[in-house]
């Protein structure tokens, strides 16, 4: 198995990955709580999951913290316009510049993107599978896992 899967998974096989990763879409709704990141992230290493999902942040991913036993990281690859109140008139999905290099950095076990199928949006589903394409690319000769987050709505 993928080392970096390794740290991923627990010794039964299961994974508990907490999600605080949606300060990144710009949505100031889902904010409450998470303001100040890094004692968000303090608190949830000292609850032990197996992973902590974040968007790109400096210095605070759980590998930079003291000590050997932290959470693996599962690092947000792309930022989205369609969560929370009012769809905007045009829908997007896109991967931030250096994503890859920048999971690397922070010691990511592994990387997320969305795969949106929402009905009446095609152009949206093709930017993501390009995103998916690209990332791909990208992640396989650095053995960098990706997650896919679908969303399908009928």
């Amino acid at each position: 198995m993928n080392p970096r899967l390794n740290r991923l998974f627990a010794a039964d096989g299961r994974c508990f990955d907490v999600a605080v990763d949606h300060g990144f879409f710009g949505e100031g709704s889902f904010l409450g709580a998470i303001e100040e990141m890094a004692r968000t992230v303090a608190t949830l290493v000292e609850a032990g999951p197996d992973a902590i999902q974040l968007s790109p942040g400096p210095g605070i991913a759980p590998a930079k913290r003291p000590g050997p036993a932290k959470p693996a990281l599962v690092l947000r690859t792309d930022v989205a316009n369609l969560y929370g109140g009012a769809p905007p008139s045009r829908l997007f999905s896109q991967v931030v510049e250096g994503a890859v290099e920048r999971a690397v950095v922070l010691d990511a076990a592994c990387v997320v993107v969305n795969l949106f199928l929402l009905p009446g949006e095609p152009e949206l589903h093709e930017q993501c599978v390009r995103n998916v394409s690209a990332l791909r690319a990208a992640c396989d000769p650095v053995g960098m896992p990706v997650r896919f987050a679908n969303s399908i709505a009928a």
